[in-house]
């Protein structure tokens, strides 16, 4: 069960930052003013003088009235008291309203952030951005060919052991409003003749495509046996063949051709093939094989499905698929 703390954790720090920021709003709104100090009843003038660094310098009087000069001595000269400066009532207001206006902003800040948080919860996005993981069109969703995804090529005649095999081994194209999903299984096929025996396959093929002319993709299983027969046995193990490697091949379009008969589909290409060694990448066998594969409903289409024969053409060799209930399907869209 997931906890729900983590989510909590946001709304506490949004709640003590509006707590705080009211608080300062208040304490800027409620502090008491300072009360303006008397004024004195001094003289304007006198009070602009600048006051005298040297209070005691009695150098001004000597020279006005030196040693000996009849009349009265100067008064000690008093250093003036500089007024106390007062703040203008004014500043203090304007001082105010800026402290208050910061708090009023810091608030509305705080109550559209609030806002996002919760248009955004349980995990929602804002309005006007797709949901994660629904860019991928639905089998229904009336996907045309050019809105198909782009697919990789695959080389034509890659060298044995080059690697970048099965980059396409997991992937399919959607269907949309008139595609067609199909998959055959096919009897043995002779694949290599030898001076002693054959090597023979048992191929099974599938196929997505989005429409006629549309995006396509077929994937190859090609199980291999080494037989000393001529032809191939229809139980390999039981006539003695010897199993050898299984070999792999994906074919997008445009190296990939389908076209479409009514309900007949046929799929041409060539399909450059790899194997899967245990413990390293998939890596290129360096053999291709031009294959021809159509693919007929064998029976009533109920629901947009049906049952599938067809034939696999590999020169001038040709294998049938096998007659096994539920093995071979064919779906179309719309």
């Amino acid at each position: 069960m997931d906890s729900s703390a983590p989510a909590a954790v946001p709304w506490v720090v949004l709640v003590l930052a509006l707590l705080a920021l009211a608080g300062l709003a208040a304490l800027a709104l409620t502090r008491p003013r300072s009360p303006a100090p008397p004024r004195t009843g001094r003289d304007p003038a006198a009070a602009a003088r600048p006051a005298s660094r040297w209070p005691d310098d009695d150098l001004p009087g000597f020279l006005e009235r030196p040693p000996g000069t009849p009349g009265a001595l100067p008064a000690p000269a008093t250093a003036p008291v500089a007024d106390a400066v007062e703040e203008p009532a004014g500043t203090r207001d304007g001082s105010r309203r800026v402290l208050a206006g910061m708090a009023a902003a810091g608030l509305v800040l705080v109550a559209a952030l609030a806002g996002v948080a919760v248009a955004t919860r349980d995990g929602g996005d804002p309005p006007g951005t797709p949901a994660p993981g629904t860019g991928a069109p639905s089998p229904r969703a009336g996907t045309s060919p050019a809105s198909s995804p782009a697919l990789p090529a695959v080389p034509v005649d890659p060298l044995p052991g080059e690697g970048g095999a099965g980059v396409l081994a997991a992937r399919s194209v959607p269907p949309g409003e008139d595609g067609v999903v199909a998959r055959l299984a096919f009897g043995g096929i002779v694949v290599e003749r030898h001076a002693v025996g054959t090597t023979v396959a048992y191929p099974s093929v599938s196929v997505t495509a989005a429409g006629d002319g549309g995006t396509a993709l077929a994937h190859l299983r090609l199980p291999t046996w080494n037989c000393l027969a001529l032809e191939p046995p229809a139980d390999p193990a039981a006539a003695g063949c010897v199993r050898s490697r299984t070999e792999h091949a994906d074919l997008p379009s445009p190296a990939l051709t389908v076209t479409r008969d009514g309900r007949d589909l046929r799929l041409t290409g060539r399909f450059p093939t790899y194997t899967r060694p245990i413990g390293t990448a998939p890596a290129y066998t360096g053999r291709g094989y031009d294959l021809t594969v159509t693919v007929s409903p064998a029976g009533p289409v109920r629901n947009g499905a049906a049952a599938a024969e067809g034939t696999l053409f590999l020169g001038t060799d040709r294998a049938g698929s096998v007659d096994e209930p539920g093995l071979n399907v064919v779906r179309y869209a719309g």
